[in-house]
């Protein structure tokens, strides 16, 4: 393999590519967790199930109301049969007991009367609730729909990503094993101390990591080559592009 010449301009530049390496590994993994968090069922998909669930509930609890009520009305009208078959049936003279039995049907029918406007106000509720119910159902399929969406591109990209830091960790082993042990140590103190960032790239006369211009001695020296340079301000390795 070609055996490139270490000079303080090639030590820069491992540097460099190695600080690159290390970024782009950070993103990735912070990437990495973003799209874990984004997979599996979103707080707006449970919600909405939730939300259908109850409307659901709510609709069969009108409809249960609704059903008694006409078995209600339905056994009211029965008996008001039974007693008007009494009452007009000729069997009974009394006079006393014919009024009784005139209260009687007279207090059933108006218990029907408002059994009938229960049962009216319980069907304009069932089919509100029905309406509800529908409009929800429509919400969560077109929610479930953006979801499953979203979890086939999390799942591509979780696989995208997996795939690329094992190059970039690949990679990175090689490029480290070609810096000395003491630029190296250095590089990793500078992490430790600059947020992670210990090379900053110099462009135009200016460092790009805490974009300060730079005499022009120090650009004239960064880009010399003769040693490893140091920003003045931030006081990180600087890598001159050619």
């Amino acid at each position: 393999m070609f055996q490139m010449e270490v000079t303080a301009m090639n030590r820069s530049h491992l540097l460099y590519r190695l600080q690159t390496i290390d970024l782009e590994i950070s993103n990735g993994k912070r990437r990495q967790e973003e799209v874990e968090a984004g997979l599996g069922e979103s707080e707006e998909l449970r919600q909405a199930r939730r939300a259908l669930q109850k409307a659901a509930d709510e609709l069969n609890r009108w409809r249960t109301t609704l059903r008694d009520l006409e078995l209600e009305a339905k056994s009211l009208t029965a008996k008001i049969t039974s007693v008007e078959e009494r009452l007009y049936g000729g069997r009974v003279t009394n006079p006393k007991e014919l009024a009784n039995l005139q209260n009687e049907v007279s207090y059933l029918k108006r218990r029907r009367n408002e059994l009938e406007d229960r049962q009216l106000e319980a069907m304009v509720k069932v089919e509100e609730h029905e309406a509800e119910v529908d409009s929800k159902k429509a919400s969560l399929a077109q929610i479930e729909a953006e979801w499953t969406q979203t979890q086939k591109r999390l799942a591509e990209e979780r696989s995208e990503l997996e795939e690329r830091l094992a190059h970039l960790k690949k990679e990175r082993v090689e490029v480290e094993g070609m810096i000395g042990a003491e630029d190296l140590a250095l590089y990793r103190e500078l992490c430790s101390r600059k947020g992670g960032q210990a090379v900053a790239l110099l462009k135009g006369g200016v460092c790009q990591a805490c974009r300060v211009t730079l005499p022009t001695s120090q650009v004239q020296q960064a880009r010399s080559g003769n040693s490893l340079s140091f920003c003045s301000s931030c006081q990180r390795i600087l890598y001159a592009e050619r």
